[in-house]
């Protein structure tokens, strides 16, 4: 009979692939991201549905109790994500600067082009 913490770990990993998959194809999601999350869905489902797996787990990081394995496993898991996300924030951050000087130098030049007649003319206020 399965337990109940494997019953809400199987469900849980389903909604989050089902999730995966209705935000891919909705285009809200790329397919990087896509297969980032559909692995952790697999991995938790596997994990929640045979725990004999988990007895691998203590092996490699040398622990005694479950807990202890899955928080060192979590812990070296979300770094590595972290990292990888601050990675991804860098990597957009210069890419949108260098969107912003490529639009500063195309209004410069549209503007230096353009003849004055064509140019918008200010408009007066009231006061003056």
């Amino acid at each position: 009979m399965w337990q109940r913490y494997a019953l809400i770990g199987i469900i849980f990993s389903l909604i989050l692939i089902i999730l995966d998959f209705y935000l891919l194809r909705k285009r809200k999601i790329s397919g990087k991201g896509f297969a980032l999350w559909f692995i952790i869905g697999v991995v938790a489902g596997l994990l929640s549905a045979a725990p004999s797996i988990v007895s691998y787990i203590y092996v490699i990081f040398g622990t005694d109790a479950t807990i202890s394995a899955f928080m060192a496993a979590g812990f070296l898991f979300f770094l590595s994500f972290t990292f990888y996300l601050h990675y991804k924030v860098s990597e957009l951050r210069s890419l949108l600067m260098k969107l912003t000087m490529e639009v500063s130098v195309a209004k410069y030049s549209e503007k230096q082009s353009a003849p004055s007649d064509l140019q918008p003319k200010k408009r007066k206020s009231k006061r003056e």
